[in-house]
This record gives C-alpha cells, sequence and structure tokens, in this order.
C-alpha cells in the first residue's frame, strides 16, 4: 500500500491477495490507512487475485472505477534497431533525463502529468511525485522535443530482465504525430540493451496508447480493474 497527499494517482493498494485469501479485517485496516489522510481507499484487482478480494471489496462497499489493460512485448537480441511504424516529426529529438540535473527532471515532470489533467490544473504537487519517481534508480526518464520546445515525455522501469513503461504524455497540440511511437522505440531498444527480455506496459481500453502499442507488437497479457471506496471527505484521485 502506498499514499501520499489527497488526490495523487500513488494512494493506491496493488498486489492484493495475490498469495492467498484476504480477510475483511485486513481490507478494513486499507480503508482506515487512507482514511487516515481523507483519501479514498483504492485497490487493484487483478484475475489472478484471490476470489476473497473481489467479494471482500464488494461487501466494504467499493466499487470499480475503471479497467486497464496490461500488455506485453518479448525483446529479442538482434542487431536490427526497434523503429515506431509512423515517421515521426522532421526534428524531433528523444533525449534522457539526467536524473542528477533537477531542471531537467523538473521540465520531464511536468511534461509527463500535463497529459493527465485538464487545462489550469495546478501540476506542481503531480509533478513533485513524477520528479521523485524520475531520481528513482531503476527509471529511465525521457523528454521529447521539438523545435527547442518539450512535446512528449515518458519512462521506464529496468529491474532484471523486465522492462515497465509508464508515464507517456504527449501534450494536446503535437498529438497524433508520431511523438508517442518515438518514445515507445527509444524505450524498447534502450531497454533491450539494458538486458530485458520482456516490455511491459498499461492503457486504459481504446485510447492511443492502446492503439500505439498493439502497432508496435505488444499482446494484451490480461486485464485489471482498479476498486475504490467513496465516502463523506474522502477525495478521490485527481485527473481519474
Amino acid at each position: 500500500m502506498c499514499r501520499g497527499k489527497p488526490g495523487f494517482w500513488s494512494n493506491i493498494a496493488v498486489r492484493v491477495a495475490m498469495s492467498g485469501p484476504i480477510t475483511l479485517d485486513e481490507i478494513d485496516a486499507m480503508i482506515a490507512f487512507y482514511s487516515e489522510i481523507g483519501s479514498e481507499a483504492r485497490a487493484e484487482v487483478t484475475p489472478f487475485a484471490d476470489p476473497s478480494l473481489y467479494r471482500g471489496l464488494e461487501a466494504r462497499g467499493f466499487g470499480v472505477r475503471f479497467f486497464e489493460n496490461m500488455f506485453a512485448r518479448e525483446l529479442t537480441p538482434t542487431d536490427e534497431p526497434i523503429t515506431p511504424l509512423v515517421a515521426p516529426p522532421e526534428g524531433l529529438e528523444i533525449r534522457r533525463v539526467d536524473p542528477t540535473d533537477e531542471r531537467a527532471v523538473h521540465q520531464f515532470a511536468l511534461t509527463a502529468v500535463s497529459g493527465f489533467f485538464p487545462p489550469g490544473t495546478d501540476l506542481e504537487p503531480q509533478a513533485a511525485l513524477a520528479s521523485r519517481s524520475a531520481r528513482h534508480p531503476r527509471t529511465r526518464a525521457y523528454v521529447a522535443w521539438l523545435d527547442a520546445e518539450p512535446v512528449g515525455a515518458a519512462a521506464m522501469e529496468v529491474a532484471g530482465d523486465i522492462a515497465a513503461l509508464f508515464g507517456a504524455s504527449v501534450v494536446p497540440q503535437h498529438r497524433k504525430k508520431g511523438v508517442q511511437q518515438a518514445l515507445l522505440a527509444t524505450r524498447l531498444n534502450e531497454a533491450r540493451e539494458a538486458g530485458a527480455t520482456l516490455a511491459t506496459i498499461g492503457s486504459k481500453p481504446g485510447v492511443a496508447t492502446e492503439r500505439n502499442v498493439r502497432r508496435m507488437g505488444f499482446q494484451l497479457a490480461y486485464a485489471k480493474l482498479l476498486m475504490a471506496r467513496a465516502g463523506p471527505g474522502l477525495m478521490p484521485v485527481l485527473g481519474e
């Protein structure tokens, strides 16, 4: 279970009941853990969880908030680079972020979170969390630049032979131009060079990310859902 400020996407419990049954007392403890900070309790439910999880969540008033598809792609050793199917805009440059460069990290964070919130949202609190992620030793963060302007951002975590891709965002005026596919190709190539043999990525069904990852060789591995428990005075995740 992870928690931060109310409204943060990091307020979530994952891998619950993956090793066996969970009790209602344990679910009550999870609810209390998030209620202490004024946040809704949220939990991911995968097809591999023990049935006691979703039965217990239902008994405690949790409802389905959204579905997410998880995709995977094998990375095999080859001399041929992985290339985007759509030619990126001329002059587009993908740069890896130096985690010790605070200005570069902040630029990545602002660009990455901007695609998940409506115009006018104060992005600094969410960017602070994204900055911490970018500085994590296993994380590699990237910014797409076009004419000296940041037009997209994405990241991945490499752990052993697994590369988990996440946080892709393209600014609205530069969408549908191949920027996201360019970010995908860059991360896949670097993941392979780092020794990863499998890449994973999550996407809500039917959105641009899902279409792009399918085009780039990813296959559906499984679907999961996020369940949340609303209540008086409990803040939902912003932008969800």
